[in-house]
């Protein structure tokens, strides 16, 4: 069969098909869509409805759209390095600390809700896991949080800035925290933080999972 955008969005209805390439646009230069975020729930359920029309028009580019049931978020994965997010040590130490945080709250919750850690709670973790008795310069904290809040894996407490000098200050982990860090095992968290603890790895990068 030739191709054709006619066939390849037969199963979408045609006054909604001019919203397609909004959406794609949206998935490739969002690193997340979430269904309880009230700025991304129709474009959530839009997806949901068409999931196999937004598969194979991604699948074409490269690139595979990802769901998480339990979470209901979507997120595109470039099935090559070109197009990957690249996070400084920094970083990456701070997505590790962020993920290590929300496995140990989400054993002590029975609801499927998202866990909430405080800053004080955030920076010892960081010291922990790099073994430094000092602690990040707070200007490096706050551009460090609100990087990751820009990505979605954390938000404030009823909207509220981030406040890095307030340790009882509280932060939302959103359940993206699992999906932007490949780990499914104790044992594999452990080799994460063994790489970090003992400085296998100096480089001032690493590749993310987007």
């Amino acid at each position: 069969m030739p191709f054709s955008t006619d066939s390849l969005l037969a199963d979408i209805p045609e006054k909604s098909r001019r919203d397609v390439p909004r959406v794609v646009n949206r998935l490739l230069g969002q690193t997340f869509i979430y269904q309880d975020v009230e700025a991304d729930k129709d474009d959530y359920y839009f997806i949901y409805r068409h999931r196999s029309v937004f598969e194979n028009l991604l699948q074409l580019a490269g690139f595979s759209l990802l769901h998480d049931d339990y979470h209901r978020i979507f997120q595109v994965v470039s099935e090559y390095g070109y197009t990957r997010a690249r996070y400084k040590l920094d970083e990456s130490l701070m997505i590790l600390v962020l993920r290590k945080l929300y496995e140990e709250k989400v054993e002590h919750l029975s609801l499927a809700s998202d866990p909430v850690v405080t800053i004080g709670e955030v920076r010892e973790e960081y010291r922990t896991i790099t073994g430094k008795e000092r602690d990040l310069p707070m200007g490096l904290y706050e551009t460090l949080l609100r990087r990751l809040r820009t990505l979605g894996l954390i938000d404030t407490i009823d909207g509220r800035n981030i406040d890095v000098k307030d340790a009882d200050s509280r932060l939302r982990l959103r359940g993206s925290v699992r999906l932007i860090l490949p780990i499914q095992t104790a044992d594999e968290m452990e080799a994460w933080l063994r790489k970090y603890r003992t400085g296998v790895d100096e480089s001032p990068e690493e590749e993310g999972n987007a």
